[in-house]
């Protein structure tokens, strides 16, 4: 029985790298950061302040696991984790044990989530040798990445989430962005950030089940199962699982999936999400 988890992460600059490459201990730490974007965008001549992968430090990190069963592929849970939650070596721990025998399922994790672990695990010295000895090779089926897929593996010009997801009838990226991620974080509103990942961990998978009924791996049959999987389950899962905020900011996030939800017909009533009302 295979399994699955889709991952992604939100960071923010790491802020004992930006004092020690600064190196000017009185400077204010809003100066050093200040100056440190402004170099990128000088470098890239203006055109992205994005910083290297060295930087990035996770505050928040939201998973959906599901379970292939019967040809179809059902959610059976959600988790968010924020630095405020638990230390940020536990998280990685459990991170590389979780993703242990699944198929790890991002938008664009080869490019950034899986190298930003990695790269905090090396700072933090948090081993992973499951991941070194199996899934960071090139092991069938251990990460489908929709970024790789989606682009024939980088042969054609590849689009962001926001624009895949809007083709398909999902919202895509709405009021909060990952630039915005930063400042959200310096004002303590961890649930709006765990919001906003978790929506794209959602978007990620349901691109996915489109891209394997594409494919043919799922029938039309199993796609519409798998659908409906997720827009009768995500609503239980996220009243049970995530805070209130985050809980209710989902809720009006999936009656905005309904373009795409509604393709598929559902076994009982999307009111289901009632679950988000009561919080």
């Amino acid at each position: 029985m295979r399994r699955y988890l889709a991952l992604d992460l939100e960071t923010v600059p790491d802020e004992d790298l930006v004092e020690a490459v600064d190196g000017e201990p009185a400077r204010p730490y809003a100066d050093k950061l200040g100056r440190l974007l402004a170099a990128r965008r000088a470098q890239s001549g203006g055109r992205s302040d994005f910083l290297p992968l060295p930087y990035h430090r996770p505050v928040v990190a939201c998973t959906l696991d599901a379970v292939e069963h019967d040809g179809a592929l059902l959610v059976e849970d959600v988790a968010c984790w924020t630095d405020r939650r638990a230390p940020e070596e536990t998280f990685l721990d459990r991170t590389w044990t979780r993703l242990n025998g699944r198929t790890l399922v991002t938008f664009h994790g080869r490019g950034f989530d899986l190298p930003v672990l990695e790269l905090r695990s090396l700072k933090l010295g948090v081993p992973a040798p499951s991941w070194f000895s199996a899934g960071r090779q090139d092991v069938p089926n251990g990460h489908h990445d929709l970024f790789n897929l989606l682009s024939n593996g980088g042969v054609a010009p590849s689009a962001p989430l926001d624009l895949y997801a809007k083709l398909v009838g999902l919202p895509g990226k709405e009021d909060v962005a990952g630039k915005d991620v930063a400042v959200l974080y310096q004002h303590g509103a961890l649930d709006v950030i765990a919001g906003y990942c978790m929506s794209d961990v959602v978007q990620t998978w349901l691109l996915y089940l489109r891209f394997r009924l594409l494919e043919g791996s799922l029938t039309p049959a199993a796609y519409r199962r798998s659908v409906t999987s997720c827009r009768e389950e995500l609503p239980r899962l996220f009243g049970h699982r995530l805070d209130p905020a985050a809980a209710t900011f989902l809720g009006a996030f999936l009656e905005r999936c309904e373009p795409f939800f509604g393709e598929v017909p559902a076994a009982t009533p999307f009111a289901s999400r009632g679950a988000f009302a009561s919080r």
